[in-house]
């Protein structure tokens, strides 16, 4: 080939063979990840550095690439953005930019090579793949095609990648100042971004190199950038650590050393502690981007800072140095509590004025108290994947990971699934999960299980931060498709901050190929903020807890009933039967509204002269009902019963639960149960009805790890009978 021929092909559009595409092993997308190791050009195409950066972009069972496969398999290869490579010779080529679309294409071959599917995509392509080859006139273009995509374009790199991009452009200058101000402003236009941006990454990123080098630097983490970018991105941070922008460096040593150890785990002897004691661990005092925000407010006060170091605290340095405030607060808000019990007591001779004036205060109130809470997150347009037809449900589940219980597999899955141990030994956190899975990407059922641990208490952000210290990743079979849910906790760095930024939440759900993802933003006193394009449910789930009563569900459940119809009866009709079955004397139930106030009333014959409220009836009827109105509204589901026994007779227990063995055949429900109660168990397979749809647990989680052994409703009825076979205590 003449030198005109290829210098055309060097600026030009080609094709290659996705054999001859090498994944970069340097990509910024995962340089902090604690696995990495930085990769010389002489090892860039060896085979297990190639098969490492293809786990690190491809992520487990490919998550991370599964939008782009997806989409391959859906509309084919676009050629919206062409695949930018550097020529290492011999027919080698690296890419620079693109490395997720060559990693999806090379999967995708596999798959075809193997006799899988690969949808509408045609298999041309890979042995024609698009492609560009950069010639990097000075070694640096290809940072700025990678910062146009991944710091001003629409697949954002982490900050701290896009940051150690901008680092590692502008550091080839750093000798001479009036040159590399020249490639800020240079850079800054390239990329479309703000001088104000990119000086405030450089200074984090500077801190966070002067930090590696401390004592403290092995424990440094990728996710502790948000930290370094709020300490400096206030100026009463800069002069405290007398920084320098013209060296990116703090003056100030030991201010900079104060506050590293702030941000660390370290060994240190209490003044009070006697000579020749061992060293206690003392944790990071700084652990969230938000709480460098209150420190802020007080980071030139000496006196308080010690406080904070003493008690290893930013809120008691707060309250000890606030103490009038704090005093001030208190009397208040007793005051006001007292004065609106005054006002209730006089509510019958309140007049229009002071109604007014009442609204007004309730606005006030309403700008400091229903702001920080999340009362409801809407899911409008759900769909829910499996609701029709013969859905034969979950056959096996796995809890890789949730509260305490990781690595937990359970299998043989039936209609009816018991699960007994003693407290605390994960069982309800069996039932969350598999609701949590139920829901895939709707983040809506994380706050719904937070209402019920909370017994229905207003939800704050910070109280929902607090469940997801670990998130969870949760897989299983469903009609015979396999699927999962993973919610991760991390720190945003592309949404649009309050000063009360918390963190956010990301939600993944899947289903066999199909993807849904949702994001939840969290403020301290702002409202949530959600990102998402579709919700998808596997299918129809209630979750019942007997410490958690929701009349307007209850209502809702009702409203369903008495309107739908199951083989040519209504199912509220189905309902009322089996309750009959439990008291024969009701002969209906039905809801009333007076003066705007809902209740359920019970016509029966044991009452002549008046209907009763169905709560008079007890806790017993309440529950019983409850299930009924939520076994007939998930046809093709799942129920989850928390606590199955919790108000019921034991003396109701075998025939309730025949009744809800026949209920679940009848709306072909598939039901989760925890019990602590022998009798509850024994009823289930004394009641005559169907003990092969049973499969009983025992659960037993400790701090390790979660354990769990399996029976069949055959085998536990033989036990039972023979033996007095006491589940619960193990075998």
């Amino acid at each position: 080939m003449g030198d005109k021929a290829k210098n055309s092909e060097l600026k030009g559009k080609i094709s290659k063979n996705i054999k001859n595409l090498y994944l970069d092993p340097n990509n910024y997308r995962f340089v902090d990840d604690l696995n990495y190791e930085n990769v010389n050009d002489e090892k860039l195409t060896d085979e297990k550095v190639q098969r490492r950066t293809r786990n690190f972009i491809e992520g487990p069972k490919r998550e991370r690439i599964r939008d782009l496969i997806d989409s391959f398999k859906s509309n084919g290869y676009l050629k919206v953005d062409v695949i930018q490579l550097r020529d290492l010779g011999d027919n080698h080529f690296l890419v620079i930019e693109g490395n997720r679309r060559v990693a999806a294409l090379k999967c995708l071959q596999e798959d075809f090579n193997n006799g899988l599917s690969i949808g509408k995509l045609d298999p041309q392509v890979f042995s024609s793949v698009p492609s560009e080859i950069n010639d990097e006139k000075d070694g640096l273009d290809h940072l700025i095609i990678m910062g146009l995509k991944h710091i001003s374009g629409n697949k954002k790199w982490a900050a701290i990648n896009q940051a150690q991009l901008i680092y590692d452009y502008l550091t080839k200058y750093w000798s001479d100042k009036k040159e590399y101000q020249a490639k800020e402003i240079e850079l800054c236009n390239s990329l479309g971004i703000s001088k104000s941006k990119l000086r405030n990454s450089q200074r984090a990123y500077h801190l966070i190199n002067s930090y590696k080098e401390s004592d403290y630097g092995d424990q440094f983490v990728s996710n502790m950038y948000s930290i370094f970018e709020e300490v400096m991105k206030r100026p009463v941070f800069r002069n405290w650590l007398d920084w320098d922008d013209d060296t990116y460096i703090s003056q100030n040593k030991v201010n900079e050393q104060r506050l590293f150890s702030w941000l660390s785990t370290s060994d240190a002897v209490g003044e009070d502690e006697e000579e020749g004691e061992e060293d206690h661990i003392s944790g990071p005092i700084i652990t969230k981007a938000f709480e460098v925000r209150d420190l802020a407010d007080f980071i030139a006060n000496e006196k308080m800072l010690v406080t904070m170091e003493k008690w290893h605290s930013i809120g008691r340095a707060m309250l000890e140095n606030g103490t009038d405030n704090r005093l001030s607060i208190d009397k208040s808000i007793e005051a006001v509590v007292e004065n609106i019990r005054t006002i209730r007591r006089y509510a019958d001779v309140l007049e229009e004025e002071d109604l007014a004036q009442l609204e007004v205060a309730e606005k006030e109130l309403g700008v400091m108290i229903p702001r920080r809470m999340i009362s409801e997150l809407s899911s409008n347009g759900v769909n829910v994947c499996f609701s029709v037809g013969k859905i034969k449900h979950y056959s096996k589940l796995q809890v890789e990971r949730f509260k305490k219980i990781s690595g937990l597999q359970i299998d043989n899955l039936r209609r009816i699934n018991i699960f007994a141990g003693p407290n605390n030994s994960g069982k309800t956190t069996i039932l969350e999960a598999v609701y949590l899975l139920c829901h895939q990407n709707d983040i809506s059922a994380l706050l719904d299980l937070a209402k019920c641990r909370n017994r229905n208490r207003g939800i704050t952000s910070q109280y929902l931060y607090s469940l997801l210290d670990q998130g969870f990743s949760i897989k299983g079979e469903f009609n015979d498709c396999p699927v999962s849910a993973v919610i991760v906790r991390y720190q945003d760095h592309q949404v649009e901050k309050h000063d009360d930024y918390i963190t956010s939440i990301q939600a993944d759900g899947l289903i066999e190929d199909k993807a849904a993802k949702m994001k939840l933003h969290l403020y301290g006193k702002n409202p949530p903020e959600r990102e998402y394009e579709s919700i998808q449910h596997i299918c129809k789930a209630i979750y019942s807890s007997p410490y958690y009563y929701r009349p307007e569900e209850l209502y809702q459940l009702y409203a369903k009933a008495i309107e739908a119809k199951s083989n040519g009866k209504m199912i509220f009709e189905q309902v009322l039967e089996f309750i009959r079955r439990v008291d024969p004397s009701i002969k209906n139930i039905f809801l009333i509204e007076e003066n705007g106030v809902k209740s359920f009333r019970v016509d029966s014959d044991r009452f002549m002269d008046k209907n009763m409220e169905l709560s008079s009836y007890g806790e017993g009827l309440v529950r019983i009902f409850e299930l009924g109105l939520g076994m007939s509204n998930c046809k093709n589901g799942i129920l989850l019963i928390d606590e199955f026994e919790t108000a019921i007779h034991y003396s109701l227990l075998v025939e309730f639960t025949r009744v809800i063995q026949e209920l679940a055949n009848e709306f072909n429900v598939q039901v989760f149960i925890t019990t602590h109660s022998k009798e509850c168990i024994d009823a289930f397979v004394k009641n005559e009805y169907g003990n092969n749809e049973i499969s009983a647990y025992l659960v037993d989680s400790t701090e390790e790890k979660a354990m769990i052994k399996n029976i069949t409703g055959e085998d536990l009825e033989f036990l039972v009978d023979s033996i007095s076979f006491d589940l619960r205590g193990g075998w």
